[in-house]
C-alpha cells in the first residue's frame, strides 16, 4: 500500500509495526486505484453501511474502484459465508447434499466470469420461472 508521506507505513511483506509500534490507528488510508484488497474492503464498507447510511452505500457502490467488471470484490468471503450456510444446512435432517453443490457450481462459476456448469445462458439477476422471493 502507498501512503502520503507523514504517515506511518507499512510496505508489503513488512513485519514492521513503525515508530509507534503496536498504536491503535485513527485512520487508515487505502489505495484504491492500485490495491485490490482495498476495493474490496471498500465494498464491504458500502454493504456494511446500507442500513444507516443508504447514501453513502450507493455513492460508494457507484465508484469507479468498486463498480468494476466483477460481481463482488469480495469473492473469497461470498464463499466462506456459503459453506458455513451448507455446513449448517448439512445438520438438518432435511439436507439436500445434491442441491447444495449444484448451487455452489454455479455461484464459483457466477463469482469467477465463467459459463454456468451446466451451459445454462441465465441472465444476471433473472429469477425467470425459478421463484419468487419476498423481503
Amino acid at each position: 500500500m502507498f501512503f502520503r508521506s507523514g504517515r506511518m507505513r507499512f510496505p508489503p511483506g513488512s513485519r514492521v509495526d513503525g515508530p509507534d509500534g503496536g498504536r491503535e490507528f485513527d485512520r487508515i488510508e487505502l489505495d484504491l486505484a492500485r490495491d485490490r484488497h482495498a476495493r474490496a474492503a471498500m465494498e464491504a464498507y458500502a454493504d456494511s453501511c446500507a442500513a444507516e447510511l443508504p447514501w453513502l452505500s450507493e455513492a460508494l457502490h457507484l465508484s469507479r474502484f468498486v463498480a468494476a467488471e466483477r460481481l463482488t470484490q469480495c469473492s473469497s468471503t461470498v464463499l466462506r459465508v456459503f459453506v458455513m450456510a451448507q455446513s449448517r444446512a448439512a445438520a438438518q435432517p432435511d439436507y439436500a447434499h445434491a442441491a447444495w453443490e449444484h448451487v455452489r457450481s454455479h455461484l464459483t462459476a457466477l463469482l469467477s466470469g465463467l459459463p454456468s456448469p451446466a451451459g445454462e445462458a441465465a441472465k444476471p439477476g433473472s429469477n425467470e420461472g425459478k421463484f419468487d422471493y419476498h423481503e
